[in-house]
């Protein structure tokens, strides 16, 4: 009787949208894994703006949306094939171990990772006879992992599926088997063994990973820098605000004392004034008494000295017994400059330097490389034709070379990755086209083909 497979349901990876086993599992740009099926069928709901069903982020780029129909855009999306492969392996150790070679349903105890298939007890012996077997790698099927499965499963050739790839050809991006090494892939400059190719992969990979984590500690740092400038903001307006009240007050307190110190001093004066107010008072009554009740012979003899006295007071009262009013002013102009200083704190500017970008960890350019980059736009060995298209930027000045004038222009608009429209001088304007391949460019309206040269 065949014996059933210890691994259960619940160690398949399952999709988070369809809640079953992956089909064909996409990797979206938030880097959420979801099927292929399932991503069509979401951006068919909400239309090809629509978001990452989990986080809502951005599923295809803005560039590309419209260009095609939906299955052909989320079929350019990268595939999880690691994921795929433990997928596979889990639905090849699943249900029932049936040996795949004998045709009476003997029960499977083992698993051939180079043939792929599920042997009985007697076929592992038989399979180890076998000149063309005998170095297989057998293991039992009760302690295969899918796992451990998926880590030495082997890849299949591109073209032909019933053989395992053996080969990588660098130049067609395939996995290839030797088959198609030696036929269609015989010139291709680059077929190198899996294993070497992978190991070349895992370091680039490693190496830009790593360039990312630079980056993202660096932008980490810079946000975080960004979010301590309003508490720092915050506390630069306070100590400001702070420190003008103070001054204010300690003016205000200053103004205060020499008002103080005017009034005690005013005080002083008008007490000796209210005394000679008294004083007056006094001798003028008694004079108005004298006058009404003396004889004209005593008025008369008192005459001379009560005259005498009365004059005294008088002088004396129109000369130094006076006293000014006193009054506060503030400078009117001062003060608005003042007010218009205040007003004119707390400004919120923006740096005009150009912002400091995030650095990069140096690392050795790769040997073989083929990938035009910015830095090659200003070097000696200048890209032309497809390779300049995937640099040119809108501004760039450019030569037609060839063409019987000679012409330069300047790029004004870049439609696609292969079309470019220049406007020339001394005015005009040509759209110009890349087949792709060579270093010529197609120029409508103009006969022939020239080559376009970055100035």
């Amino acid at each position: 009787m065949a014996a059933a497979s210890a691994t259960t349901s619940s160690e398949l990876p399952e999709c988070p949208v369809c809640h079953d086993g992956y089909q064909e599992p996409k990797i979206l740009p938030c880097t959420h894994l979801v099927c292929k099926k399932c991503v069509v069928s979401w951006l068919h709901k909400a239309g090809v703006k629509g978001g990452c069903p989990l986080c809502r982020a951005p599923i295809l780029p803005p560039t590309s949306r419209g260009q095609r129909d939906l299955d052909t855009l989320v079929n350019d999306l990268p595939t999880d094939l690691a994921t795929m492969a433990l997928v596979d392996s889990h639905n090849t150790l699943s249900g029932q171990h049936v040996c795949m070679i004998c045709e009476d349903n003997t029960a499977a105890t083992s698993f051939c990772l180079q043939c792929d298939v599920k042997i009985c007890k007697d076929c592992v012996k038989t399979h180890k006879k076998i000149p063309g077997t005998r170095k297989h790698v057998i293991e039992d099927l009760n302690k295969l992992s899918p796992q451990r499965l998926a880590e030495i499963n082997r890849a299949t050739c591109n073209v032909h599926d019933d053989r395992p790839a053996e080969v990588y050809c660098s130049t067609h991006r395939e996995l290839i088997c030797m088959l198609c090494a030696t036929t269609n892939h015989r010139s291709c400059a680059e077929v190198k063994a899996i294993t070497d190719v992978a190991t070349e992969k895992r370091r680039e990979l490693e190496q830009q990973a790593q360039r990312l984590r630079a980056m993202e500690t660096a932008l980490a740092a810079q946000i975080k820098q960004v979010k301590d400038m309003f508490p720092s903001m915050r506390r630069k307006a306070k100590d400001t605000f702070d420190d003008l009240e103070q001054w204010v007050e300690k003016r205000r307190e200053e103004v205060n004392t020499l008002i103080q110190a005017e009034e005690d001093a005013t005080m002083t004066s008008l007490a000796e004034l209210e005394k000679w107010r008294a004083a007056l008072a006094l001798n003028a009554a008694s004079v108005v008494n004298l006058v009404q009740s003396a004889s004209g012979g005593a008025l008369l003899g008192m005459l001379n000295s009560l005259t005498t006295r009365l004059n005294d007071l008088e002088s004396q009262t129109g000369t130094t017994r006076k006293i000014e009013a006193t009054d506060l002013t503030f400078n009117l102009q001062k003060l608005d400059q003042l007010k218009s200083d205040i007003a004119s704190l707390g400004q919120i500017t923006k740096p005009t330097t150009t912002p400091t970008t995030v650095q990069q960890p140096t690392q050795p350019a790769p040997a073989t490389s083929t990938a035009t980059t910015a830095t090659t736009r200003r070097t000696a060995d200048k890209p032309r034709g497809a390779e300049l298209a995937k640099v040119l930027r809108v501004g760039d000045r450019v030569k037609m070379a060839g063409s019987p004038e000679d012409e330069t222009g300047t790029v004004t608009a870049i439609p696609s990755r292969l079309a470019v429209t220049l406007g020339w001088d001394p005015a005009g304007r040509v759209d110009v086209k890349w087949d792709g391949v060579g270093e010529v460019c197609h120029c409508m309206g103009q006969k022939g083909q020239y080559g376009l040269d970055l100035l």
